[in-house]
């Protein structure tokens, strides 16, 4: 029997740096032709069969009722027809899964999928997850058919509770040692999904890792075993640690702290039988819970408390290495040439698990390794292997060996760093910042003028002649705040010693891969750099040459982990030892020199490796601990791109706060950018944040709040997910403007089956002055563009929860009720927290977005203007604004999607302005390749090439948008009640003008302070349409253009003007008005509430509610519509029901018990008297009814954790 293990792929991979919230549109209740089989069901052509067997003591009744494939297509694995399945284009809605075809005697319930024999699929796979709910059959984590593996059965076999996938006809589940299903989770305590079938339990262990199963069925190679007793459900304190093992069987483990050590740096295997003592099933222990209990928690051990890593005090330096599975641990230091020196024996603290050296004199500046020896399951052998330090501050050329370092040693600081004086540039508030992201080999590889063998490094950046450094000082002298650079900690995939760029070569290329197609093609001595220029743009030539170099290049993005705490060594003129750190920090000081705060990009979501694989650091001195696991097969998970780690364990959080400490203090650095930051726990980055302020209380915490993988809806622990945040003054990218602003979303690609392309049709407020040829006009597309308007507005008011606004329909609403693909459009409480962006790193470039968009033909100068208007929409509005490094000179990457490794060619920029990359080749086959065709159709318009004058105009545009921002304090609110107080937008409801938002922000006395001594009120104008727009505010008198546009460069806002309450705005333009301010602070142009009926806004959207009880029904809601109350105004719900006599129990909730709406109490209602109920209660309400009939119920929620309740009869 062949055995095929199953891959894990993510649900939404890496393209998930850039947005999230997509919304299925259907399901299907079954398959195709049902019907019940004895054995297989012959498949059809393009059919594959997915079987699935429960075990027969769970099969009562419909033992397959409910359970569900979840099919999309996506990533690679683009081969399920959903057409054919009449299931829609984004794949199955969850609460809507593919239903079972029929049922096999044989094999279980089988599900019928439909191949698409025209995918464009490399890999040929179909997704899907197997699940009821949110149980999953197979395990955590999502599967894939491999169409290249099916045998004649064309059908996949599988079974409850495992995670293994069988590709040949498999009728009973083979018993195996299968995976690592069973949690050890704290000193006593076990949990294991098969312990509840059991009657007994034998936990196995084995030092040499021997354990294996016979072919009778039983166990050999294990050197001793303890019984475990079975005790029921977990612990309350474990289900709420573990959110994702609550259902677990709990085993109670009896043995002693020494025991228990020993236990854990061996081979275990966990091993259930029936009553006649024979085995069921037998998995291995995942033992993160148990290590961070024992070992790790202020409770236990208290290892988070320790300091780890190569200590230098004085002459001496102790060597701390956190690893309480290991069997030994050693410590071997290295000359200066890596030739070993010494090995220092090390001792473990049993409390602890740290193990420790003596103090070794004389090894500063030396490199070292440690000597590991553990069990290691993913070999299912003990391995003994040297590994650099998870705590490294300074690492080798290419991060073989770890460097003892001391920080404090003025040698490693450059002039100044250690001045009393030295002070990095600080900001009154958040909102203050602008942030433009950089990345440091893209900044300075094109410049001309500075030091050629400094391109591309960090003292580019102290060059103060260069075009790249001249262009950032005056992007600060308009009011540019903070330099943002993607990451700079040590990465994995830029060879440090041996590497080629497009600056050498062919011979230097061939060299390094012989392999490369423009070996047998080119002359040796030929540059590169030549041979792309020469290219045709519309083959696809240049990026396969760029793919024959990216792995050898030096360019790289840099989300590959190494050594979180050390300096990239490829940016530093020597990656050898500590020059990095010291050209590290004087980038740092050259930037603050400059006026600008420092933000590092940093990655604690993934590291590049696991296992034993070279690159793997963490997983080799604590196998499985740092790295999340699936729950039930213990591969490491990998939604994130690569092996994500496991922040929720003690260790792992320590090691990231650890990490941030010394780039906030001994590195300068002013806030972090957090890349998939929704794979965080939300209380550890709000802890972090605490930390790093306690250092620099003006550092800067923001990320990416996606909500995906196997931790989506807080599967595992509470997020740091973009509603999760709101509150905390963490900010995350808000993914609602730039869509609305871009068109369509980071996930369009390909063509529809009507032949057009959601790349080209969706356009967004930025681009859609032109309808192009695939869009089709009707009721449906205006309503998308007028919703789409709103979207805007509320990210311009900083996408706050509570802000309240008239919708499109004429509907008053609140941000939070506002759609979003089926989430909350608005979800901040704080400006703060809404990063706002139209372009980033992610995805394509503003302009190469707007190249799909924009109609043919239309000139480069309009297309510019678009930019800037899209721009304007971050830049005015509230928030921070987030800015793509060459946005303002209107920057391409020749339409590449994904450039993280596409190398200088594709991520060039021009800061002397002479272009902007675009059509350069046709960008990257892997990613673009179903995009070529439109691609070539858009690049053979000479319209889309900007000219030199377009990108000059595009930049002196976006210095003013800067100098208009800084100028005053009402686009930089720094409050939710400042907000909504003073910013409102004209040009709403029905019979709205398309293209036209009016923003309003007053600074009058009805406003509160005077925040600005200038002006008392402001009117921004964005007019993305074709034509000038004139729009009539009531009342308004004494506005005039801004100074700032008054004096533009650009001579079409100069025209724009304002006479008898009328803002005039000519096409494609962003103009503000301001409102002089005398003597005194005036009347302003306060906020108009006369088109909205805020009382008409439910406390709780469009959550419903109910009267659950045994006056109604406990039960589902849907099945129970009389019982629901009513919305009236003014915070009021209201429900008349017809009551019988007597007593009864009741609560009201909505239909899913959600803890903020689920109203209970320990309260006895009295007639006509308002009783107090608390959200989340778990108590019920009594009432007695001594007269039968027709009662109302009204719940008053002015409070809405407290709402009351008063009962009247009528």
């Amino acid at each position: 029997m062949t055995v095929v293990a199953k891959t894990l792929i993510p649900l939404i991979s890496i393209v998930l740096l850039a947005g999230c919230n997509t919304n299925s549109e259907s399901g299907t209740e079954a398959g195709g032709n049902s019907g019940d089989v004895d054995g297989l069901y012959k498949a059809g052509e393009n059919e594959v069969v997915i079987y699935y067997k429960r075990d027969s003591a769970a099969q009562s009744g419909d033992p397959y009722g409910g359970w569900g494939l979840h099919l999309w297509n996506g990533e690679g694995c683009e081969s399920t027809d959903l057409e054919a399945m009449n299931i829609g284009d984004s794949g199955t809605s969850w609460d809507a899964p593919y239903g079972y075809t029929g049922v096999s005697s044989t094999y279980g319930a089988y599900y019928v999928l439909k191949v698409d024999p025209d995918a464009s699929d490399p890999h040929e796979c179909m997704n899907f997850i197997l699940h009821k709910g949110d149980e999953k059959a197979f395990g955590s984590g999502n599967h894939k058919v491999q169409l290249r593996q099916l045998d004649d059965s064309k059908g996949l076999f599988g079974f409850h509770g495992s995670s293994q996938i069988y590709y040949v006809p498999t009728v009973e589940r083979p018993v195996a040692i299968d995976g690592r299903a069973a949690h050890w989770l704290d000193g006593t305590t076990i949990g294991w999904e098969a312990a509840s079938t059991a009657d007994k339990v034998v936990l196995f262990y084995s030092e040499d890792g021997s354990i294996t199963m016979n072919d009778d069925r039983s166990i050999r190679g294990q050197d001793g075993h303890v019984e475990l007793t079975i005790s029921g459900e977990l612990p309350e304190e474990l289900k709420a640690r573990y959110k994702h093992l609550a259902s677990l069987t709990a085993l109670n483990i009896d043995v002693n702290a020494e025991t228990r050590h020993t236990l854990l740096k061996k081979q275990l295997v966990i091993v259930a039988y029936n009553k006649s003592n024979e085995i069921i099933t037998a998995t291995e222990l995942q033992t993160a819970g148990v290590l961070d209990s024992v070992f790790a928690s202020k409770d236990g051990g208290n290892a988070i408390a320790q300091t780890l890593g190569a200590i230098v005090e004085g002459n001496d330096v102790t060597f701390k290495l956190w690893a309480p599975t290991a069997m030994s641990v050693s410590v071997e230091v290295y000359n200066e040439d890596k030739t070993l020196d010494s090995v220092y024996p090390m001792t473990e603290d049993a409390d602890t698990g740290i193990w420790s050296s003596d103090g070794v004199s004389g090894a500063l500046n030396q490199f070292y390794r440690y000597d590991v020896k553990v069990y290691h399951p993913t070999t299912g052998k003990v391995e003994q292997r040297l590994v650099t330090d998870p705590y490294s501050l300074s690492v080798s050329a290419n991060s073989l060996y770890s460097q003892v370092v001391d920080l404090d040693d003025t040698l490693l600081m450059p002039e100044g760093w250690n001045d009393e004086a030295y002070s990095r540039p600080q900001l009154s508030k958040a909102e203050d910042h602008v942030l433009y992201e950089s990345h440091i080999r893209d900044f300075s590889f094109s410049d001309s003028r500075g030091t050629e063998a400094l391109n591309g490094k960090y003292l580019a950046l102290t060059e103060d002649t260069r075009e790249s450094v001249t262009h950032l000082k005056s992007l600060q002298q308009a009011g540019l705040t903070t330099l943002h650079v993607l990451p700079v900690f040590d990465i994995a995939t830029v060879d440090e010693v041996n590497r080629v760029d497009i600056t050498d070569t062919v011979g230097e290329l061939c060299a390094l891969n012989a392999k490369a197609a423009v070996c047998s093609t080119a002359d040796s001595g030929q540059v590169i750099e030549d041979l792309l220029q020469n290219y045709d743009p519309a083959s696809a030539n240049a990026q396969s040459l760029m793919n024959d170099l990216r792995m050898y290049d030096s360019f790289n993005w840099g989300y590959d982990p190494f050594h979180y705490t050390v300096p990239e060594g490829s940016y530093a003129t020597d990656a050898e030892g500590t020059l990095r750190i010291k050209e590290f920090r004087q980038m740092v000081k050259a930037t603050h020199d400059m006026g600008l705060k420092f933000v590092m990009d940093v990655v604690y979501n993934h590291t590049n490796a696991s296992g034993v694989n070279d690159k793997s650091v963490l997983d080799k001195i604590v196998p499985g601990y740092y790295h999340r696991l699936n729950a039930n097969s213990g591969g490491v998970e990998n939604s994130t791109c690569c092996d994500n780690t496991a922040t929720e364990n003690l260790m792992m959080g320590k090691l990231m706060v650890d990490s941030l400490l010394v780039w906030a203090d001994d590195y300068k650095v002013d806030g972090f950018r957090f890349d998939l930051m929704g794979h965080q726990p939300k209380d550890l980055m709000v802890y972090a944040l605490e930390k790093v302020k306690a250092i620099d209380p003006d550092t800067i915490f923001y990320g990416e709040g996606w909500d995906f993988g196997e931790v989506s809806n807080h599967a595992r622990f509470e997020q740091a997910t973009q509603l999760a945040m709101a509150g905390t003054e963490i900010g995350t990218f808000s993914d609602r403007l730039r869509d609305a602003v871009r068109g369509g979303s980071p996930f369009d690609g390909g063509v529809n089956s009507d032949g057009r392309h959601a790349l080209r049709f969706n356009q967004g407020f930025g681009n859609a002055a032109y309808p192009n040829e695939e869009v089709i006009e009707s009721v449906e597309t205006t309503n998308d563009r007028l919703h789409n308007q709103d979207i805007v507005r509320l990210g311009m008011a900083g996408n706050l929860a509570d802000y309240v606004l008239l919708d499109y329909t004429g509907e008053t609403k609140r941000g939070k009720d506002v759609d979003y693909n089926g989430a909350p459009a608005g979800y901040t409480k704080f400006p703060s927290e809404n990063i706002s962006y139209v372009s980033k790193h992610d995805n394509q470039t503003l302009w190469d977005n707007n190249a799909y968009k924009i109609a043919t033909g239309i000139d480069s100068a309009k297309r510019a203007r678009m930019q800037t208007v899209s721009l304007s929409t971050v830049m005015l509005g509230q928030g921070i604004p987030f800015i793509h490094m060459g946005s303002e000179l209107l920057r391409s990457k020749s339409m590449q999607r994904d450039s993280y490794d596409s190398g200088d060619w594709y991520n060039r920029v021009r800061f002397d302005g002479s272009g902007n990359n675009w059509n350069v080749g046709l960008p990257r086959e892997d990613k673009d390749g179903a995009n070529w065709d439109l691609i070539r159709k858009i690049i053979a318009d000479p319209s889309v090439k900007p000219s030199q004058t377009d990108i000059e105009l595009t930049k002196q545009q976006f210095l003013e948008l800067l100098k208009i921002r800084s100028s005053s304090e009402l686009f930089r609110l720094d409050s939710a009640e400042e907000v909504m107080k003073r910013v409102d937008f004209r040009n709403v409801g029905q019979g709205q003008t398309q293209g036209l938002i009016v923003m309003t922000i007053d600074d009058g006395t009805s406003a509160g302070a005077d925040l600005d001594s200038a002006y008392d009120a402001v009117v921004v104008v964005v007019n993305s349409t074709a034509v000038t727009k004139e729009f009539k505010i009531e009342g308004a008198s004494g506005f005039e253009l801004h100074p700032v546009q008054k004096s533009s460069y650009d001579s079409e806002v100069k025209t724009a003007s304002f006479s008898n309450e009328i803002f005039s705005v000519p096409a494609l333009t962003t103009a503000v008005f301001v409102l002089p301010q005398g003597e005194s602070q005036g009347v302003g142009l306060p906020i108009d509430n006369s088109n909205k009926d805020v009382s008409s806004i439910a406390p709780f959207g469009s959550t419903e509610l109910y009267l659950r009880g045994s006056i109604t029904t406990w039960d589902a809601p849907a099945e129970n519509s009389n019982a629901k109350f009513s919305y009236i105004a003014n915070n009021i719900y209201q429900l008349d029901i017809e009551v019988q006599t007597g007593s009864f129990n009741m609560k009201v909730a909505d239909a899913s018990w959600n803890a903020e709406t689920n109203f209970g109490g320990e309260v006895s209602v009295t007639l006509g008297e308002a009783s107090t109920l608390t959200a989340g209660s778990n108590d019920n309400v009594t009432i007695n009814i001594a007269e039968e009939g027709n009662y109302r119920f009204k719940l008053d929620a002015t409070n809405k954790a407290n709402p009351t309740l008063t009962v009247t009869k009528l």
